[in-house]
């Protein structure tokens, strides 16, 4: 069973996935837990209020000291102090199944990307044929850069069998 934060002690170990741009492990210490205390958050208009028993949790990643609110029963946190979004846990499996979560979240994206990128290029050529078809300035434009891609092409062609000819002079 996983340690609760308002069990903890000064010097206790906690474990951090903070997910910036890269990915980082740490394991950082914890400062103080404050007493339990009763935290009322802000009542919206039709909405009942849920009253929530927290503690104020201070620990140390990296040197650097941040506190975050915890329900008394948590035992795991989310947060953005490091700068970015963090978990925190008392445990560090539950490091490695948030790190086992975020890989799948991960490769899915990809396979979903993946498949969609054959369709968005089809609908950028579409878009492409279709603005050209009502946008004259465009038209031209296309035109230009296709007559240029021509060129360059049959310069590259002719460079090769420049080359190839070179070559054959040189060997006899």
């Amino acid at each position: 069973m996983n340690t609760l934060f308002k069990d903890l002690m000064a010097g206790s170990i906690v474990y951090a996935l903070i997910k910036g741009d890269e990915l980082k492990y740490v394991e950082g210490s914890i400062v103080s837990v404050s007493q339990p205390r009763v935290n009322m958050p802000e009542m919206k208009v039709g909405q009942l209020p849920t009253v929530q028993n927290v503690v104020d949790v201070t620990y140390s990643l990296d040197g650097k000291n941040y506190t975050d609110v915890a329900d008394v029963t948590a035992s795991m946190l989310q947060t953005k102090n490091p700068g970015a979004v963090s978990l925190i846990s008392t445990d560090k499996e539950a490091i490695v199944r948030e790190l086992h979560a975020t890989h799948k979240n991960s490769e899915n994206y990809i396979k979903e990307a993946e498949k969609e990128l054959p369709k968005q290029k089809k609908r950028i050529k579409e878009c492409k044929a279709l603005i050209a078809q009502l946008d004259n300035d465009f038209k031209e434009r296309q035109q230009n850069e296709e007559r240029f891609a021509k060129i360059e092409e049959t310069q590259k062609e002719l460079g090769g069998k420049l080359d190839e000819i070179l070559t054959f002079l040189r060997t006899k």
